[in-house]
């Protein structure tokens, strides 16, 4: 598995977005220490979804907006849109864990960290411990 690539997932963007989140500092303090040590970063458009969805409150639009205009452009993030492949990878995901309460999106998140060989999230999302991935914000690593 790839240490040096983390996946962010919705929980950690909203958190980062939200200073009134309780994961906030936790989160803060994981993604740059990440950051300082050279990590690269993974997310989906799908999980950008979800972040703006959760943070389309008129307060928090324009750092929302700004937020995604930094993503686009740091070298050291990488925004996997969903295409056919991936939908199609995410949804098998979906239909095979019917013991599972994933999200759609989760699926497909994890879809992505298989294919990268990614084994940390920056998230507090147990599904990811589920799936056998390591939920930093859970466990209030870095």
């Amino acid at each position: 598995m790839n240490s040096n690539r983390c996946f962010v997932d919705t929980v950690c963007w909203v958190a980062l977005l939200n200073k009134n989140d309780n994961l906030h500092e936790t989160a803060e303090t994981i993604y740059k220490d990440r950051m300082e040590s050279g990590s690269r970063f993974v997310t989906t458009s799908s999980v950008l979804v979800e972040t703006s969805n959760a943070l389309c409150r008129p307060a928090f639009k324009p750092s929302v907006i700004a937020f995604r205009r930094r993503l686009e452009s740091s070298p050291r993030m990488e925004i996997v849109f969903v295409d056919p492949d991936l939908w199609s990878k995410g949804w098998n995901i979906y239909e095979t864990r019917l013991d599972k309460a994933w999200s759609l999106t989760d699926c497909i998140s994890l879809a992505v960290m298989k294919e990268r060989g990614i084994s940390d999230a920056l998230t507090s999302d147990r599904h990811f411990v589920q799936a056998g991935y390591r939920a930093l914000l859970a466990e209030g690593r870095r």
